[in-house]
C-alpha cells in the first residue's frame, strides 16, 4: 500500500476511535446504583449491667441511612451515623436476648434486619434485700425444720439454700460490719464494743490491701463501705432497724448510736424497745455518721407493716412498708435488722411477748415481712432477698470458716472466731426471680462472699476481704 493510502486509513481509524469514545455512557467510572444491604453482624453481644457499644453497617449506592423501627430495651440508645453506619450503646439491665428491628434505605429501595441484642453475665438484679438474724447454727435451723418451718422449709422451696454458708467471727458486731465493708474482726468489735463506742487509735491506718489496722469500734472516715460505693454510683440504700427510736431517751429515731467514747445503752433490750446498736452496722463508720443528713435519711426505723413509725421520727422519713409500695421508693440495697426478740437473740424476750421458742419468734417475723418484700414491685422486677445469720453461736461455739478467710490484724489470740478461724456454719437462703426455686447449693460461702456478690451486681470494686474471698453467688446459683 502506498504511503498516501496508509496515512488515509490511519486517519480514518483514529477518527472512528474518537467517535466511539465520545459516545460511551457517562456512568463509566461511577458506582452502579444499588439497594441497601446490611453488612454488620445480626447479633450484638453485651454483658448485663455493663456498658456496651455495637456498630451497625449497611452498604449500597447511594449510601443508605440506618434507622431503628422497634422499641429499644431500657438503657439502650440508637445513634445514627454517617456512611451507612449507626451505633447501639448503653447498658442492658437484664441477662436476656432482645430482638431489635432495623431498616436501611436509599433511593434504590429499603431493607430490614432483625438484630438480636444478647446480654450475658450476671442477671439484672437491681434491688437487694438482706435480713440479718442472730446466733444460730445450721443444724438448729435448717437441720430441724419442725422448729422453724417457714425458714427451714418454705423459704428454701422458693429459692436456693446455701447449706455451707459461714459467719466470719464471734460475736455479733464484727459480722455485721464485715458484711458491709469487708473489714475483718478485731478485738474490740469481737467483744461487741462493750468497752464503749470508741474510735480506732490515732495512727492506725489502712494497709495496702484496704484493711484497717489496730482495734476499735467506729471506723475512720477513709474506711469505705458498700453504701458509699452505691451512693457514688447513683444508687440508694437504707438500713431498716426494728424498734429504733421506740424510747427516745434510749436512742434517737434515726441514725441512732451512742456518743463517741461513751457506753452503749442498747446492749440489752428493755420493755418496748429491742433495738441494738451493735446490730446496726452503718453507725460504726464515720463515713456514714459524720454526714448527719444522709444518715438520718438512710438509717431509719423499720416501722410496722402499715408504715407506722415511732412518734419521734422526723417528718419525711419512711419505713420499709411504705418504701416497698413502688420501685422508685425502694432502695437498691435494703438491710433489715429485726429487734433482739425477732432476730432470735433473746429468749425469753424483754421487749415484747415471746413465742414458743426463739426460732418461733424468728419464723413469725419472717412470715410477716418476707411476703411483703416478695410482693413488692421492685422485688418482682429485679429483686434478690438474702436471709442469713450473723454467726453460729452454739455450744460449744462453732468457729469454723471457709473461703480463704484469714485472721484480722488485731483479732483476739484465738482467731476471728475467738476459738477458731471463723464464725461457724449458719446456712443462708437466697430468693429471686433469677433463681430456680428449691435449689440446694453445696458450695461454700461467707459474709465476704455476700459483699462481693452485691458489689459485682452493681459493678462496684470489691472492698477489704471481699477482694480475697474464694467464692461468690455469681456461678451455680442464678438462672443461666
Amino acid at each position: 500500500m502506498r504511503a498516501r493510502q496508509r496515512a488515509a486509513v490511519l486517519t480514518a481509524l483514529s477518527l472512528g476511535i474518537a467517535a466511539t469514545v465520545s459516545t460511551m455512557p457517562s456512568t463509566v467510572g461511577a458506582k452502579v446504583l444499588s439497594a441497601p444491604v446490611f453488612s454488620s453482624k445480626s447479633v450484638a453481644k453485651a454483658k448485663a449491667l455493663r456498658p456496651f457499644s455495637f456498630t451497625i453497617k449497611a452498604k449500597g449506592n447511594p449510601v443508605p441511612t440506618v434507622a431503628v423501627t422497634s422499641t429499644l430495651p431500657t438503657g439502650v440508645t440508637f445513634t445514627p451515623g454517617v456512611k451507612g453506619m449507626a451505633t447501639l450503646s448503653g447498658t442492658v439491665p437484664f441477662r436476656e436476648s432482645v430482638p431489635i428491628s432495623l431498616q436501611a434505605a436509599n433511593s434504590q429501595g429499603t431493607t430490614t434486619q432483625s438484630l438480636s441484642l444478647v446480654a450475658t453475665g450476671l442477671p439484672g438484679i437491681r434491688h437487694v434485700f438482706v435480713i440479718m438474724l442472730e446466733n444460730e447454727g445450721y443444724n438448729d435451723t435448717f437441720g430441724s425444720p419442725s422448729s422453724d418451718p417457714y425458714l427451714a422449709t418454705t423459704l428454701p422451696s422458693q429459692g436456693a439454700l446455701l447449706e455451707n454458708y459461714y459467719g466470719v467471727g464471734h460475736f455479733s458486731n464484727d459480722n455485721y460490719t464485715a458484711f458491709v465493708s469487708g473489714q475483718p474482726p478485731n478485738s474490740a468489735n469481737q467483744n461487741d464494743c462493750i468497752g464503749g463506742f470508741v474510735n480506732f487509735p490515732a495512727g492506725s491506718n489502712l494497709d495496702a490491701n484496704g484493711i484497717q489496722q489496730g482495734a476499735g469500734c467506729v471506723y475512720p472516715a477513709d474506711v469505705p463501705t458498700v453504701t458509699g460505693q452505691l451512693t457514688a454510683k447513683g444508687f440508694d440504700w437504707k438500713g431498716y432497724m426494728e424498734d429504733m427510736g421506740n424510747i427516745p431517751t434510749r436512742e434517737s429515731a434515726t441514725c441512732a448510736h451512742p456518743t463517741i467514747g461513751s457506753g452503749d445503752p442498747t446492749l440489752a433490750a428493755t420493755a418496748g424497745d429491742g433495738y441494738a446498736t451493735r446490730h446496726d452496722p452503718f453507725v460504726y463508720f464515720h463515713s456514714v455518721i459524720d454526714n448527719t443528713t444522709s444518715c438520718g435519711q438512710n438509717v431509719v426505723p423499720l416501722g410496722t407493716t402499715v408504715g407506722s413509725l415511732p412518734a419521734g421520727t422526723p417528718v419525711g422519713v419512711t419505713g420499709l412498708a411504705t418504701d416497698l409500695q413502688s420501685i422508685a421508693t425502694t432502695p437498691n440495697l435494703s438491710f433489715i435488722s429485726p429487734n433482739l426478740c425477732n432476730d432470735g437473740h433473746d429468749y425469753p424476750c424483754a421487749s415484747q411477748a415471746s413465742g414458743a421458742s426463739r426460732l418461733a419468734d424468728v419464723d413469725t417475723f419472717l412470715q410477716t415481712w418476707v411476703p411483703l418484700i416478695e410482693a413488692s414491685p421492685a422485688f418482682l422486677k429485679d429483686g434478690l432477698l438474702e436471709v442469713t445469720f450473723d454467726e453460729a453461736d452454739v455450744s460449744p461455739i462453732d468457729a469454723t470458716s471457709c473461703c480463704g478467710e484469714t485472721p484480722g490484724p488485731a483479732a483476739l489470740a484465738g482467731g476471728n472466731g475467738r476459738s477458731g478461724p471463723g464464725g461457724g456454719r449458719t446456712g443462708t437462703v437466697l430468693i429471686s426471680p433469677f433463681i430456680t426455686p428449691g435449689v440446694l447449693v453445696k458450695g461454700k460461702y461467707n459474709h465476704y462472699s455476700s459483699l462481693a456478690s452485691i458489689e459485682d451486681l452493681f459493678n462496684l470494686p470489691r472492698l477489704g476481704e471481699a477482694k480475697t474471698v474464694t467464692s461468690n453467688f455469681d456461678k451455680n446459683i442464678y438462672l443461666k
